[in-house]
């Protein structure tokens, strides 16, 4: 039985530090090699319990049929038109009015790169990485252990930046804890140690007014999982109902819940975690903010700036010639 303690878990006999927890939201600090079986396990119970306290929430508030993405034929969903938007265009709301959008569309302007966004790009590939590597191994029937020994140093392929290594190697290492401890399980229930997360899973979002290559973070279990750098905001929450809303339409299957996992500081890397029920609100308001940059676009009127714009925007320089 695993109880929780003071700054981690216990089975009964000791702690495992590393784990902490809120009710709807967590914090996951310290993965150390010795314990990886342990906290793999620990950590799948953790963050999958989180995305079962939503229930209560969906039985409250059951999702309308017409905001379901395989609803993409008719009003509200349908779009007044199709513009190949992508999720992080609508989701991302960090310009408030919407101008990077139009300097992207219009005029061409591209993004300059900043520290956030290298840190995105380094998270994202290592992830990538390491659910890619475990898929080769488990696909070939080896031990989750062996293959945690085998690829627990590999994230040194990546070749991070000098001042980011902490942050690739956790952000790694996490993946693969992750996962294998998803493969350990199976194989203790199910028999069959198979991998059942997949990334950068590709989706077509055309039905919607979307792009036709969406790409989703992870898949696992049914849950949509989101990579986030950065404070935590409320729109983040849009890229994932985004996600579900095509994936809704593409395979007519309910998406309800989503995880969010942040992931920052590269000196002492912290990883927090929020689960998402993908509600009517939620839906309401990524197809809001879809139908008001297609508004902006046709109108082709030029927004305002940004009285809040801040200069680590990758657009700053070309939105204040």
């Amino acid at each position: 039985m695993i109880r929780r303690v003071r700054g981690g878990f216990s089975t009964g006999s000791r702690a495992f530090p590393g784990f902490s927890g809120a009710d709807d939201e967590g914090v996951l600090i310290g993965l150390e090699t010795s314990q990886w079986l342990v906290e793999a396990l620990i950590l799948r119970r953790v963050m999958f319990r989180s995305i079962r306290r939503l229930y209560e929430l969906a039985r409250a508030d059951p999702v309308d049929p017409e905001l379901r993405g395989w609803s993409w034929d008719r009003l509200p969903l349908k779009p007044r038109a199709y513009l190949n938007l992508g999720v992080s265009e609508i989701a991302s709301k960090y310009c408030e009015t919407r101008r990077d959008i139009w300097l992207r569309r219009k005029t061409g302007a591209r993004a300059e790169p900043t520290e956030p966004i290298l840190t995105g790009r380094l998270i994202h590939d290592a992830i990538s990485l390491a659910l890619k590597e475990t898929a080769k191994l488990l696909i070939n029937n080896t031990e989750p252990y062996t293959a945690y020994q085998i690829l627990s140093e590999k994230w040194r392929k990546l070749n991070p930046p000098k001042g980011y290594e902490k942050t690739v190697e956790k952000t790694y290492k996490a993946t693969l804890i992750t996962i294998l401890g998803e493969a350990m399980y199976e194989k203790l229930v199910n028999e069959t140690p198979q991998p059942v997360a997949y990334s950068e899973y590709r989706v077509d979002g055309t039905p919607l007014g979307m792009s036709q290559n969406l790409s989703v973070d992870v898949i696992s279990d049914s849950v949509i999982i989101d990579f986030k750098t950065g404070a935590p905001r409320d729109f983040h929450k849009l890229s994932i109902t985004g996600y579900a809303l095509a994936l809704e339409a593409a395979y007519e299957t309910p998406r309800d819940y989503g995880l969010l996992i942040y992931i920052n500081n590269p000196e002492d890397p912290r990883i927090t975690y929020k689960p998402v029920y993908i509600s009517n609100t939620l839906r309401r308001l990524f197809i809001e903010e879809r139908d008001n940059i297609i508004d902006m676009l046709l109108e082709d009127a030029e927004p305002p700036k940004d009285l809040n714009c801040q200069p680590t925007c990758p657009l700053h320089g070309a939105c204040n010639k």
